[in-house]
């Protein structure tokens, strides 16, 4: 018996003794694992956000940039295309869409707007605008490809074939109960059947090509624009006048894609196309 107590003593010693190192050892993991750094596309830089980081911006950027009145109007005035090729067709207007389009990626390659502004201490504080630009621009080009494709008929996509043939078959009421039955959601459902009679509305249509050459050409100062703001050298003197220039470009563009009848069209068609996975043999 004395055997025991002095083995279970023994035991209790050891135990006392590991506990605490484990204690140390627990305590040295972090509790919560911060996410990896960011990485994007347009950025080639590291970056590292934080809410102090953030508030610390904010708290450095005025309230308001004053927007160029006399740039924006330049901005806003068509310049055309020096080969003097008309726009008569898909291939004539992707092939007039192509210089600028390849001038926007090499400035984006380079790390864009965003970059710009990072790279300059003295506007770091208002690179949101930087990446504004860069992705209001990649829209607005995005949208041009899509008129040049388009003019004369949406291109058929799955959804729409689908849809669009059985609702012809059965009617949009049974087909939205049939969906519905399959366990899809109201607003799903309703999406599908829209976009499928927005495509029959439009399989085939007439957009008019000089229009879009038109649109095209008012773009095309502005992308001049933006690809000289981010070679510009930016230092305390020339740092309002780069700010000023740059929100000018911004408004400018931003104007262009809510006021042209046919940018407002290609931004609205990309953003009600459904994204949603589609099963073609419901």
């Amino acid at each position: 018996m004395v055997r025991n107590i002095i083995f279970a003593g023994a035991f209790l010693l050891v135990g006392v003794l590991i506990l605490p190192a484990c204690a140390n050892e627990v305590s040295d993991e972090p509790v919560v694992k911060l996410p990896p750094r960011e990485h994007t596309w347009v950025r080639k830089e590291t970056v590292k956000k934080t809410k102090e980081a953030f508030f610390a911006k904010q708290a450095e950027a005025p309230m308001d940039i004053p927007v160029n009145e006399a740039l924006k109007k330049r901005l806003s005035k068509a310049q055309p295309s020096k080969d003097n090729a008309a726009v008569t067709d898909a291939a004539s207007c992707l092939a007039s869409l192509k210089p600028l389009d390849q001038k926007r990626m090499a400035v984006q390659k380079v790390g864009g707007m965003w970059h710009a502004f990072e790279r300059s201490p003295e506007v770091r504080p208002f690179s949101e605008n930087g990446m504004q630009i860069d992705s209001t621009l990649n829209k607005m080009v995005a949208s041009l490809r899509h008129l040049c494709k388009s003019a004369e008929g949406l291109a058929l996509d799955t959804i729409s074939h689908v849809i669009s043939k059985k609702v012809a078959e059965k009617g949009r009421d049974v087909v939205a109960q049939e969906l519905k039955e399959l366990g899809k959601t109201k607003e799903d459902i309703t999406i599908w059947l829209d976009h499928a009679e927005y495509w029959k509305k439009n399989a085939t249509r007439n957009l008019d090509y000089q229009s879009i050459e038109g649109l095209m050409n008012r773009m095309r100062p502005m992308i001049g624009l933006y690809e000289e703001l981010t070679q510009r050298p930016v230092d305390e003197t020339t740092k309002q006048s780069f700010l000023s220039d740059a929100v000018t470009l911004l408004n400018a563009m931003k104007t262009l894609s809510t006021t042209d009848e046919y940018m407002v069209l290609a931004l609205r068609e990309d953003k009600e196309a459904p994204y949603e996975n589609f099963d073609p043999d419901m």
